[in-house]
C-alpha cells in the first residue's frame, strides 16, 4: 500500500504543477480567471504543505514533552528511592549504636532520628516541588503542542477555504 504522506506530497506537487500550468495558460491567453485559478491552486498546495509541517512539528513537540516528563518522573522516583535507602541505612546504624551503649545510644538515636526525619521531610518537600515543576513543565509543553495543533487546524481551514473558493 502506498504511503499516504508520499501520496499527499505527490498531490501537492501535482497541484503546484497544474496551478503553474493554468497560470501560464492564463497569461498566454490573457485569461485572468484561469491565471487566478492557477495562482489559487498553487497557494492551496503551499498551505497544505504548511499544515502538514505544522502537524509534524506539533507531534514532535508532544513526543518531546512526553519523553521529558517521563524522564523527570524517573529522576524523581530515583531520588525518592535514594532517600528511602539513606533513611534505612541511618536507622540501621542508630540501632547498632543503641546496642553498643544503652544510654548514650538512646540519646544519640533520638538526635539522629530527629535529624533524619528533618532531612527526610526536607527531601520530601524538595521531591514534591520537583514533581510540581515536572507537572508544570509537562502542562506547558502540552500547551505548546496544543497551540501548534490549533495553528495546524487553522492552516487546514485556510486550505479548505481556498479549495471552496476554487470550487466556486
Amino acid at each position: 500500500m502506498a504511503d499516504p504522506a508520499e501520496s499527499s506530497k505527490a498531490t501537492r506537487v501535482g497541484q503546484r504543477i497544474a496551478g503553474a500550468a493554468k497560470q501560464a495558460a492564463g497569461a498566454i491567453t490573457d485569461n485572468q480567471d484561469l491565471r487566478a485559478e492557477g495562482e489559487l491552486q498553487q497557494e492551496k498546495a503551499d498551505v497544505a504543505k504548511e499544515a502538514k509541517r505544522a502537524d509534524e512539528f506539533a507531534a514532535q513537540k508532544r513526543e518531546e514533552a512526553e519523553a521529558k516528563a517521563k524522564e523527570e518522573e524517573l529522576a524523581v522516583e530515583r531520588e525518592r528511592i535514594a532517600v528511602e535507602d539513606a533513611t534505612a541505612a541511618r536507622e540501621e546504624r542508630a540501632e547498632q549504636d543503641r546496642r553498643a551503649e544503652q544510654q548514650r545510644a538512646a540519646q544519640d538515636t533520638a538526635v539522629r532520628k530527629q535529624a533524619t526525619e528533618q532531612v527526610a521531610q526536607a527531601r520530601e518537600q524538595e521531591l514534591r516541588r520537583d514533581e510540581v515543576d515536572a507537572v508544570r513543565e509537562r502542562a506547558d509543553a502540552e500547551g505548546r503542542a496544543r497551540d501548534e495543533e490549533v495553528r495546524a487546524e487553522r492552516a487546514r481551514r485556510d486550505a479548505d477555504a481556498i479549495e471552496t473558493l476554487e470550487e466556486d
